[in-house]
């Protein structure tokens, strides 16, 4: 039952001997919501204000995560936190807003702290003092109903150090057995990977991760015997919860992984699931996993060259092991990362694309990976949308952590014009990957879509925190300022690149600011390029409709559509696309994409 609300005469005594009069607390608001660092956030001011007032009327039983959702986020009532984590991540935000407010910025001399506990929605009050009291440090703590774990790489103490390789598929094989726990977030690789070789306190990785617990540990792969020492440590306060040392034969590394596993689980009292072994990795022996943990490590480092290279290695495997399911879908996933990036003509990948993901789940429709990779076929190089839906929904049963589904889900339900389940499952991939400068960039893209242009700017800024050189962030950046009609901005930002899309959206920006020399020089260097290197047809695509050339523009996006250039997924939401939508051409486009028109925004 609710309490009371006080007057403005009475006093907040949540959290302090001495109370604070709730005039003073709504003075703190208001100092608060106007700095600098927050009154450009609207929805966080919507949300700190939406918390301080229903505490001041005593309302505090409605300061839940379903609660705030709808009334804050504008979520509806079917609103499930298991998939959409909105509340919680902006809580994690605000938190960090509070805590550069009160430490670094203006808030240094208030009077009163405005905070909010870890695992609360319910903001606390308190007078501050000349010395910033400990509990200002808890302002940026994490809120969340689940723990929060992170595996870091293990070290390598191998003789040999080219066993990187192996030490950190160890580390990824711990991860994806704990991403099938569904009482857990699990940090993605990618966040966690940020940290290899580093030397940092726990604590601080625990606050840069929004993890609860770390599991670290090293790896001494030494002939046929290896010993892994792991260890538990609580991020808070940095105690050791537990440790162990496993010195075995090379060929237990499976049971070892399942023991570590489990023993987490156990730690954190979460519940396996019976299936978790589905998620072992299916390699038919040592020798075959260790060539794919190896092939495995090249594609995660992205370049052409360790693409290209992994896939060599991958398919040697699987003419020694047909029977590996994931030596399949990896092949599978290299070769769509090879045409995502512009590297390839997705129509002369596909067939093996194909091939290599329908046979991977095939042989283990079990395995989370095999799942993702054919929902990806699905989506990007066939357009059966609904097929895809279900796969990805499979995926994420199997695997309901795995932060990758979730933002490569996300993507395709934004294709298809569901902005808030795109929305919902990049908020969900960025609480598992905080560090991760590809979700900002495409949680950045998805607000550009929405017209949020203010919000879209943030999340690009916070993607050039991570990473200051990221490709895509800075071609959403050269979008959004198109869409602003910033064409300077567009020209300045994407010159210097050498992407094909990056250059036909140059050329157009010239054609617009009616640089039409600059836009003609722009298109003479893409068909340079085309000499050297595969380019879509979308690249002049773009330049068309910036010139204004209709018929050209047409006639690009048809044969970017017969290329599977990723990008025209995006056909039916994308704003750069407008001047299109009252030609019935456009209709025909979308139809051979299987997508609808979406309303203008």
């Amino acid at each position: 039952m609710a309490t009371p609300p006080p007057s403005s005469g009475q006093f907040i005594a949540n959290s302090a001997a001495d109370p604070v009069p709730t005039t003073a607390i709504r003075d703190q608001l208001a100092r608060v919501v106007n700095s600098p660092g927050l009154v450009s956030s609207a929805r966080l001011c919507r949300f700190l204000t939406h918390i301080v007032n229903r505490t001041i009327d005593g309302d505090i039983d409605s300061l839940k995560e379903f609660s705030i959702a709808m009334e804050v986020f504008d979520r509806t009532s079917k609103y499930d936190p298991n998939i959409d984590a909105i509340v919680r991540v902006e809580a994690r935000r605000l938190r960090s807003k509070l805590k550069a407010y009160y430490e670094e910025g203006p808030g240094t001399a208030d009077p009163v702290l405005i905070g909010l506990r870890p695992g609360s929605y319910v903001p606390v009050f308190r007078w501050l003092d000349s010395q910033p009291p400990k509990y200002r440090e808890q302002v940026a703590a994490k809120a969340s109903d689940r723990t929060c774990v992170a595996v870091l790489p293990f070290v390598n103490m191998s003789p040999e150090p080219e066993q990187d390789y192996f030490c950190d598929g160890i580390t990824e094989e711990i991860t994806n057995s704990l991403t099938g726990l569904s009482g857990l977030n699990v940090i993605a690789r990618t966040s966690a990977f940020h940290f290899k070789g580093a030397s940092i306190d726990i604590r601080e990785v625990g606050q840069s991760l929004g993890a609860d617990l770390v599991i670290e540990g090293s790896v001494r792969k030494a002939g046929e015997q290896l010993r892994i020492t792991v260890q538990a440590i609580q991020t808070e306060s940095g105690y050791h919860l537990w440790s162990e040392t496993f010195r075995r034969e090379l060929k237990e590394v499976f049971v070892i992984q399942e023991e570590i596993a489990q023993s987490v689980a156990e730690l954190l009292r979460v519940q396996v699931p019976d299936a978790q072994g589905r998620n072992r990795p299916s390699a038919p022996n040592l020798k075959a996993y260790t060539a794919y943990l190896r092939a495995r490590f090249l594609i995660h480092q992205q370049s052409p060259e360790t693409l290209h290279a992994a896939l060599d290695q991958l398919r040697k495997l699987v003419e020694t092991y047909p029977g590996y399911a994931l030596a399949y879908s990896g092949m599978a996933a290299a070769n769509g990362l090879l045409s995502i990036f512009g590297l390839v003509s997705g129509r002369e990948v596909y067939p093996e694309v194909k091939a290599n993901a329908e046979r991977g789940y095939a042989l283990d429709p079990e395995s989370g990976e095999t799942c993702a990779v054919l929902a990806q076929l699905r989506a990007w190089f066939e357009y059966r949308w609904d097929e895809a839906n279900r796969m990805y929904d499979r995926a994420l049963k199997l695997q309901p952590g795995h932060a990758q589904t979730h933002m490569f889900r996300a993507m395709a339900m934004l294709c298809q014009g569901d902005i808030e389940a795109a929305e919902s499952g990049l908020t969900r991939s960025m609480e598992l990957d905080p560090l991760s400068a590809s979700d900002c960039a495409r949680m950045a893209y998805v607000y550009f879509v929405k017209g949020d242009f203010e919000a879209a700017a943030d999340h690009l800024r916070q993607s050039f925190e991570l990473d200051r050189d990221y490709p895509e962030a800075r071609f959403y950046e050269g979008l959004l300022n198109f869409q602003q009609q910033r064409y300077d901005a567009v020209i300045r930002c994407l010159s210097p690149s050498v992407s094909p899309l990056d250059i036909g959206l140059v050329a157009a920006a010239h054609a617009q600011a009616d640089n039409l020399a600059e836009a003609e020089e722009s298109i003479a260097r893409l068909h340079q390029l085309a000499r050297r290197q595969y380019v879509t047809p979308l690249a002049q695509g773009f330049a068309a409709i910036g010139i204004g050339d209709l018929n050209l523009a047409f006639q690009c996006l048809d044969e970017a559509i017969n290329h599977k250039t990723s990008f025209m997924n995006l056909l039916a939401v994308e704003p750069f696309f407008t001047p299109l939508h009252a030609d019935r051409r456009y209709a025909k486009l979308l139809k051979k994409l299987n997508l609808s028109p979406q309303p203008t925004r």
